[in-house]
């Protein structure tokens, strides 16, 4: 295993370890990540698609993200119908299946994984992702929750997001041929060398036990769909994309990543079953966390 992703593994158990103590809890993690979301990942996005110069098929990136999660989703659904769960519980095990790791578990592993070039596809991966998270996946979470925030305030909340100024700029450059002036480069650096660390304490702090406990068997069910399942989906959409080389290894491996944190912000917007989409959260990323010495191995054998 490489020193970013010993380091990873260090820093997550360090977080985990401190939420079970009890020394920080969720209020900690949310600050953090706040900090991550409006601060260090938008210098990360910047940054790191600066020097990238993509080929003409790297709008199938984005593509595959938005076709492996919807067949994802919709393989799930006949799933949870058959299980006759409630319908908030319903609709907390889609979004948790649909929802991919992006920016505190992808993007690390991507940057430890295949350096600064396979950052880059992931954050275009991510481009897809999000934004069938914040549409296609929020409507989801809306339909079956208890709760309903106005679409109005949800539209303003996309809009003004950090990530996703720094990516509309980024990618106005990339079309316009310019670069990042160099003094504003240096500034950002050591700004996006903080992502990474403060994004594995994040996740180490956003680990609920008690909610694990609780929820347990459809967690494990969850987890499975969400990991073998993307996992799987993985390989075919990028089959049906014709993808290779380091798009289709980053594709590949991104689809069985852990469910996304963002999955319990809108459980507990919307209504939804939050302690069972916190379960699934905590769970995947345990079980991919102990994947990681694996990963290198793995993603040697996904370029083709």
């Amino acid at each position: 295993m490489s020193s970013s992703l010993q380091a990873f593994l260090m820093l997550f158990l360090a977080g985990a370890a401190l939420r079970l103590s009890g020394l920080l809890g969720k209020p900690h993690a949310d600050r953090l990540g706040m900090i991550v979301f409006s601060v260090t990942l938008p210098a990360t996005i910047l940054v790191s698609l600066d020097p990238v110069v993509f080929a003409q098929t790297a709008w199938k990136v984005p593509v595959a993200a938005w076709l492996l999660s919807s067949l994802l989703v919709l393989s799930a659904w006949p799933l949870a119908r058959f299980l006759t769960l409630p319908r908030p519980t319903q609709g907390a095990f889609l979004l948790a299946v649909g929802c991919i790791n992006s920016v505190y578990f992808a993007y690390p592993v991507a940057l430890a994984t295949f350096g600064n070039e396979g950052l880059a596809q992931a954050i275009l991966f991510d481009l897809g992702q999000t934004t069938l998270t914040l549409t296609g996946f929020y409507a989801l979470a809306l339909w079956h929750g208890t709760a309903a925030p106005s679409a109005r305030s949800s539209l303003l909340r996309m809009l003004s997001a950090p990530p996703f100024w720094a990516l509309t700029v980024a990618l106005a450059l990339k079309a316009g041929g310019f670069h990042l002036p160099s003094w504003l480069h240096t500034i950002l650096t050591p700004v996006h060398l903080a992502t990474t660390p403060l994004a594995s304490l994040v996740l180490g702090l956003s680990i609920s036990f008690a909610a694990l406990r609780r929820t347990w068997t459809l967690a494990c069910l969850g987890v499975a769909v969400r990991m073998l399942g993307g996992l799987s989906l993985g390989w075919l959409a990028a089959w049906l994309l014709n993808l290779t080389g380091l798009e289709r290894a980053v594709v590949i491996l991104i689809a069985g990543m852990p469910s996304a944190v963002t999955a319990v912000i809108f459980a507990s917007e919307t209504g939804l079953d939050e302690d069972l989409v916190a379960s699934i959260v905590a769970l995947s990323i345990c079980l991919g966390v102990a994947l990681l010495p694996w990963l290198p191995q793995l993603a040697a054998t996904l370029p083709g």
